[in-house]
């Protein structure tokens, strides 16, 4: 398995949904795209195409599988999206200061910086854009992997 045991589960691909989580080449990708190839021949194998971004790096990756011989399901993370509200953003390392439901500061989630510049990705200059423009936000938090990334940004209603 491409990671810890209880942090992924084989499925059937039919049970895989474009915007789902899958292992793409052994790492973890959102689906972006997915479809079932024709067999080529009459007698031949069922194929499965799958592609899509990283889920921290947002490298897009492509694979091909053979669903017929030796197929044992397709891995995938096990995942879960919680909201909080936002108290601080550093711009320098961005880390976040975020509010739970239960009135507790958690401290440990940052932005993703892109792997070729350095800088925030799309989604970690928007926070830190509306942030420093004054704005009170509520962040939608993707956990998978042991690792926590900032998935979408609201308005907080409070």
């Amino acid at each position: 398995m491409a990671a810890d045991e209880g942090q992924v589960v084989r499925v059937a691909p039919d049970a895989l949904r474009k915007g789902g989580y899958a292992f793409i080449r052994g790492n973890p990708c959102r689906v972006a795209e997915l479809e079932h190839l024709a067999k080529a021949t009459a007698n031949g194998n069922k194929r499965l195409r799958l592609r899509g971004p990283h889920v921290f790096t947002g490298k897009v990756y492509e694979d091909t599988l053979n669903l017929t011989a030796g197929f044992h399901g397709i891995d995938v993370p096990l995942t879960s999206k919680a909201a909080y509200g936002l108290l601080d953003c550093d711009a320098d390392t961005g880390f976040l200061s975020l509010l739970t439901d239960s009135g507790d500061c958690k401290e440990d989630v940052g932005l993703v910086r892109n792997a070729e510049d350095g800088m925030f990705d799309e989604m970690g200059a928007e926070v830190l854009r509306r942030f420093q423009a004054g704005e009170a936000l509520r962040l939608m938090v993707l956990s998978l992997l042991g690792k926590e990334v900032v998935v979408g940004v609201d308005v907080d209603p409070c």
